[in-house]
């Protein structure tokens, strides 16, 4: 990158929060690291995100959330609650039915991705005949799945997360219900859930990502066939990893453009929309919000653990506001803002 070799330094948090802040601290005071690609829950983010900012480090985020990032130095990499539940909700109105019940974590990421989903069902002209918060302990699911039962919808929206939460697929297709009842999910798959449940409980569940594996591009193409080369026990690659990747080549661009790896003047290009084409195809920063605009996918798991792509939307636009709070314009009124928004439900 401007004909200087890079060198990466990495942290292995061991999913302990208080390492994320403790590492956070020493990237901060270590004025040979320009940016950071990290980080993993909204938990972890917000423990590292707040020290960075003070040191004035980029922090790029590569997992999909639910939105309220107002930091002038936080660059959110994988899609927000919009761009995946608008095209699930079209999709599902459209080819499944127009009765919705609604599951969610009972935790800020399921309260905000409902509200989404309650505002986005009225819009494709639907109902919603349940809604249910389940908090992150709970592995039983058999009262819940008398409850859909009862309701009789076409589709449920699970905006659950986890590992407890894995059960809810095993117990809802135990109970018959996966014939009938079509499962849209923005989150299921991000850990590769596909490959721990079996085939028959996984089969037919709809999701939604900027990738996955069987995009038919170059640019993905020379990226599987690298990263199999170098991790061949890697599996099915879900989408955080590529986002990574966006991230870092995001970056590189933003430095190329700047002619500098200084903070300010790197954030200026990335907020100026500079490009990057790579294994999901075009990213591009949008401004106000700091999050990418790219390219989503509606895919199917079939019999096989594999993903099928029934769908495609280019270049979804992420929401600028904050359901449940204010708008965030990180190139006006925000344009020095260093916080999180945490909407009220």
């Amino acid at each position: 990158v401007l004909g200087r070799q890079l060198k990466l330094n990495t942290y292995d948090t061991q999913s302990k929060i208080e390492l994320y802040s403790r590492y956070a601290q020493e990237i901060g005071s270590n004025d040979k690291i320009a940016a950071v690609v990290g980080c993993f829950t909204g938990a972890s983010r917000e423990a590292a995100r707040p020290v960075l900012s003070r040191y004035g480090k980029i922090l790029f985020f590569p997992t999909i959330d639910e939105g309220g990032e107002c930091d002038k130095y936080c660059f959110m990499q994988g899609t927000d609650c919009l761009q995946q539940e608008a095209p699930l909700i079209t999709w599902a109105a459209k080819n499944v039915g127009k009765k919705f019940y609604i599951l969610a974590a009972d935790y800020v990421y399921g309260h905000v991705a409902t509200a989404w989903t309650k505002s986005l069902v009225a819009k494709a002209g639907g109902t919603i005949v349940g809604i249910e918060f389940i908090p992150l302990e709970v592995s039983d699911f058999g009262a819940t799945i008398r409850k859909i039962q009862a309701a009789g919808p076409a589709v449920v929206m699970s905006n659950l997360v986890g590992n407890n939460h894995i059960a809810f697929y095993r117990q809802f297709a135990a109970a018959g219900l996966n014939g009938s009842i079509r499962i849209i999910s923005p989150t299921f798959g991000l850990g590769n859930e596909q490959e721990v449940l079996s085939p028959d409980e996984t089969k037919g569940i709809v999701v939604a990502y900027s990738y996955f594996e069987s995009l038919d591009n170059p640019a993905n193409k020379t990226f599987l066939e690298g990263f199999k080369k170098a991790y061949p026990e890697s599996g099915t690659l879900p989408d955080a990893p590529v986002q990574v990747w966006n991230g870092w080549h995001q970056w590189k661009a933003a430095v190329e453009k700047a002619g500098s790896t200084a903070t300010d003047k790197v954030v200026a290009a990335l907020e100026s929309g500079v490009p990057y084409s790579g294994p999901s195809g075009k990213v591009w920063t949008d401004g106000p919000s700091h999050r990418n605009v790219q390219d989503v996918h509606i895919a199917k798991v079939n019999d096989k653990r594999q993903y099928e792509i029934i769908e495609s939307f280019s270049q979804e636009k992420p929401s600028r506001q904050v359901v449940g709070a204010v708008s965030c314009d990180l190139t006006g009124k925000d344009m020095k803002s260093h916080r999180m928004i945490n909407p009220k439900f």
